[in-house]
């Protein structure tokens, strides 16, 4: 599977992928010590990774993650303060996607991508008709801006951040090609 198989399908919905590279920690542990030494895969080779020394972290994995997540929703919320977090960390839409922040308009999600995490922009429904037609509306006036700035909320602490380019290609977007530095 590749970077990019998590897609969106909403006319004013929107994603980009956090690479593994920046989520997954590394541990190697000293011979007879207490030391011990952690790096992101992003910082090891093929060598390293497949080597006897360095073995996934999966307690210190999970803490980078929620970091990155932690940092992203505080620098959303600066961006756009309209979005607040959700209810509680277990709000879910289907079975695949977490939200993490929301607003009248838009959940911002995130989904696992088996090489990456997706964040994702994700429009709210409307109870009737009449209410939909005039949230897609306002979704249409918003979206575009909220991708940019949850582009820029995600660079304030990723070096870089991958892009849906089609059916199964993705690029990476870097912070100085973004002008976020």
């Amino acid at each position: 599977m590749g970077r990019g198989n998590v897609c969106v399908t909403g006319s004013y919905e929107g994603l980009f992928y956090i690479d593994n590279d920046d989520l997954r920690v590394y541990r190697k542990d000293g011979p007879g010590t207490d030391d011990c030494e952690d790096r992101l895969q992003r910082d090891l080779d093929y060598a390293d990774i497949t080597g006897p020394d360095w073995y996934l972290d999966e307690v210190g994995s999970s803490y980078e993650e929620a970091d990155v997540l932690e940092c992203f929703c505080n620098e959303m919320r600066k961006l756009c303060p309209s979005f607040q977090p959700a209810a509680n960390s277990n709000v879910w839409l289907g079975n695949e996607r977490r939200v993490i922040l929301e607003n009248e308009l838009f959940y911002i999600c995130v989904e696992d991508n088996e090489w990456s995490l997706a964040v994702e922009l994700v429009q709210k429904d409307g109870y009737s008709d009449c209410e939909s037609a005039w949230m897609a509306g306002l979704q249409k006036r918003r979206y575009r801006g909220y991708l940019d700035s949850m582009k820029k909320a995600l660079l304030a602490r990723l070096p870089s951040i991958g892009i849906r380019t089609g059916a199964w290609t993705s690029r990476t977007i870097t912070r100085e090609e973004a002008g976020v530095c």
